[in-house]
């Protein structure tokens, strides 16, 4: 599920009633409605009407921080310690920044240095150092639980924002019970604290009682209906619902519930431009590819977008069939975007798009494996993505591609479908060589066959009674055999597999009787090219048994008969 919002709070402990006071109480409480682009205009006014005031540069740089505009957040934090060197928030807010950017000792080491530096009655510098450990990409609760403790035993003026990060840390802990009492604790302090009864209902969905979750937040959104992320909880109560829906029907009905709950939520906040990111990023995870299509095509056409707009119209366009428009904007994006916040996923969509496209371009089609194999790499979990496009090749027959795509999710063990795509790695290659004619068959068909008979070598290995693993690997091995001096690379697969259908009883030998009749007439051919006429004639009378007029064995047979008898005159003659 997408990350809840980031809740820095209002500390009771700076609300005064000067103007300046009160303007800037009106932007925290932005912030907490998720008003972002209100609070940011709130802020930049008392920026420039206040411009030595530190803390206002703090909560600007915080509103920067949660629409993820790190570099703009620490110029602004450095503007405030210029302008006010002795507010140590902007100093927080500098290690916030390296906590944002996967720099974990940097943070750690600015917040030391402010936690030394304060007087006692100065808690608020601690309790956004914890509040900056819940929210933070990587999560450390624990770290945020101490320094919580810290602002709560110097605060003296019972601050409810400080209950309420508790909760947030503790819920992160899995510890529900301290959450629970924590956020009670803050509606306690401050019963209008209405993030706190949201969150309470959120444990409640953390137990899989989604009604019950529901039904609390839509009494919380009677009772304060203007407060917007209720709306988004909602949202996420439905779609975290939807996982759990075991028809196709209520899994729709719940997500499109979500996107319209999520809609509310837009309502009640702004509809900036990082405000219908966020609202794509949820439509990504609700699975609506329309809506996201839609909103992406709006937001691509502004001047200087945010490059992850340029991502979503890839996915969007490509679910939804326009695959030419999804290369398009992924290619921009790889343009675009710096390469560290590439992800797999951008890597997956762009290699689909190309699959999609090549047609008879093989060079593209390459290209589109590569970019698949760039994704695995960097996120092995993708490779549960591939088995349905590795079929879809596989269905149309373009077997030798098919394998391609079937390699890279076989060379994953930690796939959920790795047997099945090493079974049909081993299919495919095998009937991309089998109708590819004798003469123009090279190298790279050669090394298909040993990739397939690896493949279903490790179908074997883990799903022995997999009686087709036995069967397609003798054909497999068929196919590598010398075909006129045959060293019976594939008899001890036919062997087997004989073996294992026999054990699964009559029934199964019935419905495996042309395979049967397939293996005994190899084996008779390997054998009489081998010279072993005997062994030759059993295989053949095995297949006899199952097809009296089997045309193979019946002519087969004869020629036998006559090699035999001719054998016999030379060494008698010999004699």
């Amino acid at each position: 599920m997408m990350k809840s919002a980031m809740m820095w709070g209002v500390s009771l402990a700076f609300m005064a009633t000067t103007v300046q006071a009160q303007s800037l109480d009106e932007a925290k409480k932005a912030i907490d409605a998720e008003q972002y682009a209100k609070a940011r205009g709130v802020l930049e006014t008392l920026v420039q009407s206040k411009p030595n005031a530190g803390e206002n540069y703090f909560y600007l740089g915080l509103v920067y921080i949660h629409n993820a505009h790190l570099d703009s957040a620490l110029a602004v934090f450095n503007k405030g310690l210029e302008a006010d060197p002795k507010t140590s928030l902007n100093a927080v807010g500098q290690g916030i920044v390296s906590l944002y950017k996967g720099d974990a000792n940097a943070a750690n080491t600015k917040f030391v240095e402010v936690s030394q530096s304060l007087k006692r009655r100065d808690y608020l510098e601690l309790y956004h150092i914890g509040r900056a450990y819940v929210d933070a990409p990587t999560p450390d609760y624990q770290k945020a639980v101490e320094y919580l403790e810290q602002a709560k035993a110097k605060d003296k003026d019972s601050d409810p924002m400080i209950p309420l990060a508790m909760g947030d840390a503790y819920f992160g802990l899995k510890n529900n019970s301290m959450a629970y009492k924590s956020y009670r604790d803050a509606t306690m302090l401050d019963n209008t604290l209405t993030r706190a009864k949201v969150q309470m209902a959120v444990i409640v969905r953390g137990s899989h009682a989604w009604q019950e979750a529901i039904d609390g937040l839509q009494k919380i959104a009677s009772e304060v209906p203007d407060y917007a992320p209720t709306y988004r909880e909602l949202a996420e109560t439905y779609h975290a619902w939807a996982q759990t829906a075991t028809t196709v029907e209520d899994y729709n009905a719940r997500n499109k519930q979500a996107v319209e709950f999520y809609k509310q939520y837009m309502d009640k906040t702004d509809y900036s431009v990082d405000s219908r990111i966020r609202y794509a990023d949820f439509l990504v995870f609700a699975g609506d590819y329309t809506e996201l299509q839609v909103q992406a095509r709006e937001l691509a056409e502004l001047e200087d977008v945010n490059p992850k707009v340029l991502r979503y119209l890839g996915y969007s366009a490509y679910e939804n069939g326009e695959f030419q428009e999804s290369k398009s904007a992924l290619d921009r994006l790889f343009s675009r975007m710096e390469a560290d916040r590439i992800i797999p996923r951008d890597y997956l969509h762009l290699g689909m798009a190309d699959l999609k496209l090549a047609a008879t371009d093989q060079a593209l089609f390459d290209e589109g494996i590569s970019h698949l194999k760039k994704a695995v790499a960097a996120d092995s979990s993708i490779a549960d993505d591939l088995h349905d496009v590795g079929m879809e090749l596989f269905t149309n027959k373009q077997y030798a591609n098919a394998a391609k795509v079937f390699e890279i999710a076989a060379s994953t063990p930690t796939s959920r479908n790795y047997i099945y795509d090493n079974f049909y790695l081993g299919f495919a290659g095998y009937y991309a060589v089998a109708t590819t004619p004798l003469d123009q068959r090279g190298e790279a068909h050669q090394q298909l066959l040993q990739e397939a008979d690896s493949a279903l070598g490790v179908v074997i290995d883990k799903a022995p009674t997999t009686q087709d693993a036995y069967l397609f690997r003798a054909r497999v091995n068929n196919l590598l055999d010398d075909n006129e001096n045959p060293q019976g690379l594939a008899v001890p697969y036919f062997e087997k597999y004989i073996e294992v259908v026999k054990e699964k009883g009559d029934a199964e030998v019935q419905k495996a009787k042309n395979n049967f009749i397939e293996i005994y007439n190899n084996l008779a051919a390997i054998n009489a090219k081998n010279g072993e006429y005997q062994k030759a004639r059993n295989y053949l009378t095995e297949t006899l048994k199952l097809d009296p007029e089997n045309a193979y064995a019946k002519q087969t047979m004869a020629y036998l008969e006559q090699a035999s008898t001719t054998t016999s005159a030379q060494d008698t003659s010999a004699q």
